[in-house]
């Protein structure tokens, strides 16, 4: 009979402390290899999605830089002989292209094509293979019919970045198209540095064939699968493949967006379910523990282990339930107190560790999110940066070859005003048309100064209240005329900035008459000016106007654009002021609600400061 009941009482124990330690311990792998893989799946496919946003916005740019090339040069009246060396100065600040040709309707080179024989930086060095497969690829017809466009993407032996082909008109009703070759040996490097540590990384065009792989791998049949299945359905995929390499990853397949393409970057699944495999280990351990511990209670126990038992029970299903706050009382010094206290260890240690995996996640998707902001930011900040570079030599071009005859017109016209009554018809057409030659000379000033910007060196130390006070006693007379209040907060002493007084004075100025036009019917204009931690001083332009809607607050710095309603605003302003503001190495950002109004925001960097602010 004892020997019966001991056999009974280590078959109880053994099903209480045993088995559910390897069901929990089956339970939280599993529940961890979930949690991983959507953890790690999301990161891979954010990884994933970048390089697709990044691949892009490559081929974007380089649609988008093509094109204005197209626009300011004399393409479509420019002789045979002429279109290599003119085409030489885009090839020369594209760092992107590979070379560049101009050809007629029918695809064929109107010139030999200009590109770099040696391939350096960005670009990949040319070669007869590779203009064979240029020519088959290039868009003709397809550029003809909407303007611009993208052919296929290829790749040539020895290379982990491909190429692509662009096509754009040179006008609207152009007989030339300006084709070039992208490189995407940014993209390779990006997908080998995706790629190190044993990851996975390529990219994809719209039949599944490899653009830029790392060390110019091919897919297995699992990758074409992810491939194929994430191109199917336009959007984001990830699942665990097996690679040509034998080696199972944890891959995420995300679309590259206006181009059909696809990314997939991938991590190996031995790295990226390690703490599951981990608590899948510890799980065994402490069942050969739990089960060595029934063993000696039933051999030594045969009487008072029931409650012992129950309570153990109760506390592996608190456990399985995920309620980490359930403990095993730990009475006495026997094998029930010991097994009491390892199991009380052991969900310690689950509790732990699964508000560890929390935590890690948590900081993770934080620093995530961090560094997509700045980086589009930045992003935003360069390309307004290259509009305005582009749009500034243009404009120092047609300034220069304007400015002469318009000065002569406006002089004819102002002796004719004088030699004809103001009363009469035609001295009030005279009149109308000599203000109107004003204006544009005004409108060529400004387009000078955006040029002029750049070569205006680096200044001298000043105080930056100076220029803010004379702005605002130069408006004075406006802030009455519209009812507009004045706010100002002017902190003394401010520390030097390193600049040109008139130029901050005319970005003050603009910000005032911005304001000033936003409130029609009057309101409250708030100026201040302060130091701002890290060396810098910060001002801030705020009215109660009625702000700028959300769809144009990214255009508002884009030259010639404008809000207003008044006849003679021509939309440069802005641009100027974020112009001077940039060449002082300094930063302007917009706050604006409809309706409630906006907050303007200049940050100079103080003149001790060496680094620029970003």
């Amino acid at each position: 009979m004892p020997v019966r009941f001991a056999s009974r009482l280590m078959l109880v124990l053994a099903l209480v402390g045993v088995v559910p330690v390897l069901l929990l311990g089956g339970l939280a792998f599993r529940a961890n290899r979930d949690e991983l893989h959507r953890l790690v799946g999301g990161l891979q496919t954010q990884a994933a999605t970048d390089l697709a946003r990044a691949c892009s916005q490559l081929v974007l740019v380089g649609v988008d830089n093509l094109r204005m090339a197209a626009g300011y040069l004399p393409l479509e009246n420019l002789e045979a002989q002429d279109a290599s060396a003119v085409l030489s100065i885009p090839l020369r600040q594209l760092g992107s292209l590979n070379l560049l040709v101009l050809v007629d309707a029918q695809g064929r080179a109107l010139a030999p094509a200009v590109f770099s024989s040696t391939g350096e930086g960005s670009r990949q060095r040319v070669t007869d293979d590779s203009l064979a497969l240029f020519s088959r690829q290039a868009p003709v017809q397809d550029a003809l019919s909407t303007g611009a466009a993208i052919g296929l993407p290829y790749r040539t032996p020895g290379s982990s970045g491909g190429r692509v082909a662009l096509a754009v008109r040179t006008g609207e009703s152009a007989s030339r198209l300006l084709l070039a070759e992208l490189s995407l040996a940014d993209m390779g490097k990006r997908v080998e540095e995706l790629a190190l540590d044993g990851g996975l990384a390529f990219i994809v065009d719209a039949q599944g064939v490899p653009v830029a792989s790392n060390s110019g791998r091919e897919l297995s049949e699992e990758e074409r699968a992810l491939v194929s299945e994430g191109l199917s359905r336009g959007g984001p995929v990830v699942r665990t493949v097996l690679g040509v390499d034998g080696v199972e990853y944890l891959a995420a397949f995300a679309p590259v967006p206006n181009l059909g393409w696809g990314a997939v970057v991938g991590r190996k699944a031995s790295m990226a379910f390690a703490p599951a495999e981990h608590v899948r280990r510890s799980t065994f351990f402490w069942a050969l523990m739990a089960l060595a511990a029934t063993g000696v209670l039933g051999v030594v126990l045969a009487r008072g282990v029931s409650q012992p038992v129950a309570r153990l029970s109760e506390g592996v299903a608190a456990l399985a339930g995920g309620r980490y706050d359930r403990r095993v009382p730990q009475e006495g010094r026997d094998e029930l107190g010991l097994l009491a206290r390892s199991f009380n260890h052991m969900a310690d240690e689950l509790q732990r560790r699964d508000a560890e995996l929390r935590r890690w996640s948590e900081e993770l998707q934080k620093r995530v999110d961090e560094r997509t902001r700045q980086l589009r930011e930045v992003q935003d900040q360069i390309a307004r940066t290259r509009r305005m570079a582009a749009l500034g030599s243009l404009s120092a071009g047609i300034a220069h070859e304007l400015n002469n005859p318009l000065t002569g017109i406006i002089g004819l016209l102002s002796l004719a005003c004088d030699e004809v009554s103001a009363q009469s018809s035609v001295g009030q057409s005279l009149a109308m048309a000599l203000e109107q030659a004003r204006r544009m000379a005004r409108i060529i000033r400004e387009l000078s100064q955006m040029a002029e910007q750049e070569r205006a060196g680096a200044g001298r130390p000043l105080d930056p209240s100076q220029p803010v006070r004379a702005a605002l006693h130069e408006l004075r007379d406006d802030f009455q005329s519209r009812g507009v209040t004045l706010s100002c907060a002017l902190s003394e002493p401010m520390p030097r900035v390193l600049g040109h007084a008139d130029q901050l004075q005319k970005v003050v100025t603009n910000l005032l008459r911005n304001a000033i036009t936003a409130m029609p019917a009057g309101g409250t204009l708030s100026v201040g000016l302060a130091a701002v931690e890290g060396d810098a001083v910060c001002l801030s332009v705020k009215d109660t106007g009625k702000g700028i809607p959300e769809s144009m607050r990214e255009r508002i710095f884009d030259p010639f654009f404008t809000t207003k309603d008044e006849p003679d605003r021509v939309g440069l302003g802005l641009s100027v002021a974020h112009r001077i503001v940039e060449a002082h190495h300094g930063r302007i950002r917009v706050e604006s609600a409809e309706g409630l109004g906006t907050t303007i925001t200049v940050i100079l960097p103080a003149a001790g400061g060496e680094a620029h602010l970003t």
